[in-house]
Formats: structure tokens, C-alpha cells, sequence
């Protein structure tokens, strides 16, 4: 009977403590309303579709609204309400990063901000954290709560953007309409936005960490999104014991660098080992120690803005040596592209148009493995120009016997 008392005491406890900063955050929660059109890149001639969704938002320094990328993607028309009040305000996209799913809305009449309160960032947040995430899911008007704790903090690709970066799992419900809302800390601190589930997955969901969304912020501050380090070099784990006899690593620890971008041609090398980053240590497996345990070591590079510099110490030719490289904005040949209404021309009844990931994924499956192929059979790296591709053909007679 004693155990069963101090188990229902400290669930108390625990609830009561997340309820607390619950009830001073509601009026930091927005419904974020959008109306948006969507082309068929497949059939690009087609006229758009028109889309109404919701989404939820937090508001934060500079009466700024942070939400997600995916819920104001290809936005026409945005306005805004807040908790029990039936107005909508009309709010425009300021900044967005497809990249980290991440979009700053701005509200022009001041009249919204009243009653409101902004919500600070915190980058304090560890494993088995008590969080509370905020949102206007699907069911009702009404701003909903759910509780839970922090499941895991480690590197995931983003469903939105593919990008390979930082998350935080927690097991509290996300559904349809939380995107965007806010994760909080028992605090009531803002950890991280709520970005995606896993369908028929039990409590399973992500957010977007307080230190993605800070160099977001700090991205959007020259007034334009340069967005994170990416290019198309390649880097492979070295766990295999011959490899590390052949390279003569005995005691170090490093990943192996296979390829190398044309941008990073006079920095790397192919068969580099990077041994560490500003002083991180890298480990066979890509990991490096940090604040929120091992995680894959571009981190290091996230936490920076394109255009700065880390410091490399690199095994090259069995001898170490420092290189300073610079964080560049990523180049692939095949982009996805989002807000954009798909470009194309017809000639003779031959359909001309870019060939973009949008289009990729439209087809069949089959279309992945004539990606993969075409990365490999061709020096993409090498190429500055867009590949265009031949995509329809409408019957006529001046292009008869054309395939």
C-alpha cells in the first residue's frame, strides 16, 4: 500500500509541475489557417490545385510566428487566430527553410499581439525530459495538450526536406495540424517545434531542436537563408580492422573521405581521414561527444553559419595535419524544389522541362533506381548547368516517328 501511495504522489507531482507551465503558454499558441496551391510536376501543363490546411505556430522574440515549412508551403493566402478569440488575422511568410522544415510568419496589425506571450528558447533538454507539446490538432477548435517525455536526441532525415539532421523523439501524441506547435520544457522554455510522426507507429514523434532552430534564426538575420552546410562529398565509417591496418590508423579514431565535391576539391582529399572538428573528437561509427550525448558529426557544422570555417585535423598520407574548411551551401544536380510552380516549354508538341526530385517522385518506383544511376554513370559534380529532359511527347504531325 505504501509504494502504490508514493507512486500516485509522484505522478502527481509530475503532472501538476507540466500543467503548471501548460496554463502560461496557451496564449503563445497559434491556428495557423493556409490556403495553398499545388502543381503536378508530372503533368506541369496542368492548372495548380487549390488546398485549404491548418497548421499551428509559437510566437517568439521580435513578435515573430515560428511554425514549420510544410504548413505554409506553396501558400497563397495565411492568416492566424489565437485561443479563444474568433478573429483571423492575415499573416505573411517572412522566412522559411525547407531544409530544417522551419517558416518565420509575420502578423501586421499590433492588435494580435495583445494578451500574448513569447516564448524563449532553450537548448537544455536530455533524455527522459518531461515534455508538453502544443497544437491545434485534427478534432476540434480548441487548443489541445499532450504530455510526455523525451524519447531519444539523435540525427533523422527530415520527411519534409530529406536533409539528415538533428531531432528530438518524444512519445508525446502528435497528429495531422500539430505540425509546428510548440515543445515545452517543464519550464515552460520552447526545446524544439513539432515536425513529423511515424504513421502506425505508437508514440513516436519528432521535433525540431531549439539548436536548429537558433541557427535558423541567426540564418535569417542578413535577410536572406543561406540555409545549412551540405555538399556531395562522401564520407564512409572505418570499422573494419584491415581498413585500419591498410591506412595505418592503429590507435586513431576517424571516418574515411571517398569522394569529393568540386567545391571542396582544394580543402579535401579523397582517402582523407578526419580524425576530429574544432577539437571533437570523431569516432569510426561518424559520432562525436556533445551536450545531448553522441550524435553524427555535422552537427558541429549545423551549430555554424555558411561562409564560416571549422578546423579539420585530418590523417592524410600517414601524417596528421589541420585544415581549415569552410562551410559551403549545398549544389546537387537534382534539387526538390518547393514553392515553385514547375517550369517547362513545348516545341513541336515536344514537352521540355527541368528534371528536379519533384518530378522523381511523381513516378514509379522504379524512377529511384534511375536516380541512383544517374548520380553514378555521371560526373554530376562537374556539371554547373540543370539537367533538362525531354518528358512528353503530344501526338502531332509535325513530330510523327518521334519516341
Amino acid at each position: 500500500m505504501f509504494n502504490r501511495t508514493l507512486y500516485l504522489l509522484v505522478c502527481l507531482v509530475v503532472c501538476t509541475t507540466t500543467l503548471s507551465a501548460t496554463s502560461l503558454s496557451t496564449n503563445s499558441v497559434v491556428k495557423i489557417h493556409t490556403t495553398a496551391a499545388y502543381s503536378s510536376y508530372k503533368y506541369p501543363w496542368q492548372t495548380s490545385k487549390i488546398f485549404n490546411s491548418t497548421g499551428s505556430g509559437a510566437i517568439i522574440e521580435n513578435g515573430m510566428i515560428l511554425t514549420s515549412a510544410h504548413v505554409v508551403e506553396g501558400a497563397k493566402f495565411i492568416e492566424v487566430t489565437k485561443e479563444n478569440d474568433p478573429k483571423k488575422y492575415r499573416a505573411s511568410l517572412k522566412f522559411i527553410s525547407h531544409q530544417a522544415d522551419l517558416a518565420l510568419l509575420e502578423v501586421g496589425e499590433k492588435a494580435f499581439f495583445k494578451g500574448t506571450k513569447l516564448l524563449k528558447l532553450s537548448s537544455k533538454v536530455k533524455h527522459q525530459d518531461a515534455v508538453t507539446v502544443l497544437g491545434y490538432p485534427i478534432g476540434g477548435d480548441a487548443i489541445s495538450t499532450t504530455t510526455g517525455v523525451v524519447s531519444r536526441i539523435e540525427y533523422t532525415s527530415y520527411v519534409h526536406s530529406q536533409a539528415y539532421l538533428l531531432t528530438i523523439q518524444i512519445d508525446a501524441a502528435i497528429n495531422s495540424g500539430n505540425s509546428g506547435g510548440p515543445a515545452l520544457n517543464s519550464e515552460g522554455d520552447l526545446i524544439g517545434i513539432t515536425m513529423q510522426s511515424i504513421p502506425n507507429a505508437s508514440s513516436i514523434g519528432y521535433i525540431v531542436p531549439s539548436v536548429i532552430i537558433q541557427s535558423f534564426l541567426e540564418d535569417a538575420e542578413d535577410g536572406h537563408i543561406d540555409g545549412f552546410h551540405g555538399n556531395e562529398s562522401s564520407i564512409n565509417v572505418i570499422e573494419n580492422a584491415s581498413m585500419k591496418a591498410h591506412f595505418g590508423l592503429k590507435d586513431h579514431q576517424g571516418v574515411l573521405v571517398t569522394f569529393v565535391d568540386l567545391q571542396d576539391r582544394g580543402e579535401l582529399r579523397e582517402n582523407d581521414i578526419i580524425l576530429s572538428v574544432d577539437g571533437h573528437t570523431v569516432a569510426n561509427d561518424g559520432t562525436v561527444e556533445s551536450e545531448y550525448g553522441r550524435v553524427y558529426f555535422n552537427h558541429i557544422m549545423c551549430t555554424k553559419q555558411v561562409g564560416e570555417s571549422v578546423v579539420f585535423e585530418i590523417f592524410r598520407e600517414k601524417k596528421t595535419i589541420q585544415v581549415k574548411y569552410t562551410l559551403k551551401q549545398g549544389k546537387p544536380l537534382l534539387n526538390k524544389e518547393f514553392s515553385l510552380e514547375p517550369r517547362y516549354i513545348i516545341f513541336g508538341g515536344l514537352v521540355f522541362s527541368p528534371l528536379t526530385k519533384n518530378y522523381l517522385s511523381e513516378l514509379a518506383s522504379s524512377a529511384i533506381q534511375f536516380e541512383m544511376l544517374f548520380y553514378k554513370e555521371s560526373k554530376t559534380n562537374e556539371l554547373s548547368e540543370p539537367v533538362v529532359m525531354l518528358q512528353t511527347i503530344f501526338p502531332h504531325m509535325v513530330n510523327r516517328g518521334y519516341n
